[in-house]
């Protein structure tokens, strides 16, 4: 994809053995990886001003506030970059923090792989996208909003990637199977030979599902189906690893 190569990836934190295992997923993917570093405020390889910069923290434990400090010193120095933090923890505290600072993506290392993958290419592209339930968090109890204004999100729209089957939307068994389809990165027209149905049939079927799911776009709706695939039955799912989906 465009924004793969548009953006390197510079990898922030203290576990070398955390950043070496990202960076092999993120290369396996054909993302740029320009740089590990340590700190925020580590020199940069002079080949980082060719790329906008794409920073994931990469923090375990107690380091919140280090990481949000990171963020901080991150964005004042690459204001056109964007940042994301990779954790094996979910806080509301840390949440409300991280976004309040600037940060684009809030990833809890209990994701795949391949929907790390998938939200990383939508961070890129300017989308925010946060655990469950996060904008609650974010404004407090109603009525109650916080003195400090979120951030403004670039395509002024939040994705939420919930593993939380309870409010699943209920879909057909004909747009369970487009839904599929789109996880593979099927176009259109692949799509309507797959399913032996017309080609402008597949594109009201797209329409509902984009509808129901409440998402705008097909890579939206494909990291939405790949995140509720035990909704889908989508078992055995293991031939998803490096799929393109096409941006529309």
């Amino acid at each position: 994809m465009r924004q793969r190569h548009a953006f390197g990836i510079i990898l922030v934190g203290k576990s070398i053995l955390l950043k070496e295992g990202l960076a092999r997923i993120l290369r396996e993917a054909n993302f740029r990886i320009l740089a590990s570093i340590t700190r925020a405020d580590d020199t940069l390889p002079g080949k980082i001003g060719l790329h906008r910069p794409l920073f994931l923290v990469v923090h375990t434990g107690d380091e919140s506030g280090t990481a949000v400090e990171y963020v901080e010193l991150l964005r004042k120095e690459h204001s056109a970059g964007r940042i994301a933090i990779v954790t094996d923890h979910c806080r509301v505290d840390d949440l409300v923090a991280a976004f309040r600072a600037g940060v684009s993506g809030y990833f809890v290392d209990l994701m795949t792989s391949d929907l790390f993958i998938k939200s990383v290419e939508l961070v890129m592209m300017g989308a925010t996208i946060f655990p469950p339930a996060f904008p609650s968090f974010a404004l407090g109890p109603e009525g109650d909003r916080p003195h400090s204004p979120a951030p403004r999100v670039e395509d002024e729209s939040m994705i939420l990637i919930s593993k939380d089957t309870r409010s699943v939307p209920q879909l057909s068994s004909r747009e369970n199977s487009i839904l599929r389809c789109l996880i593979e990165g099927d176009s259109n027209k692949r799509i309507a030979r797959k399913v032996n149905i017309a080609e402008a049939t597949v594109k009201v079927h797209v329409k509902a599902i984009l509808r129901k799911i409440r998402v705008e776009n097909r890579t939206q709706a494909a990291v939405w189906g790949m995140n509720n695939d035990s909704t889908m039955g989508l078992a055995n799912n293991g031939n998803l690893n490096g799929v393109q989906i096409p941006l529309r």
